[in-house]
């Protein structure tokens, strides 16, 4: 299993080819973290509404 720093390796090699998005989910951890290539990533904990103009309504 990798480690959360090689996916997050992972997720800025994506960034770099041009993916606008990139999310990693911890389901032991309920957690989302979203890399994006303009800002630093988030992580969403929990019951914590992630909201994201790139995919309005999900």
């Amino acid at each position: 299993m990798a480690t959360f720093g090689q996916l997050a390796a992972k997720a800025r090699n994506y960034l770099d080819a041009k993916v606008l998005r990139v999310w990693i989910v911890d389901s032991k951890a309920r957690s989302i973290t979203v890399f994006y290539p303009d800002a630093a990533p988030q992580t969403y904990l929990g019951d914590t509404l992630l909201k994201d103009p790139l995919f309005p309504g999900l």
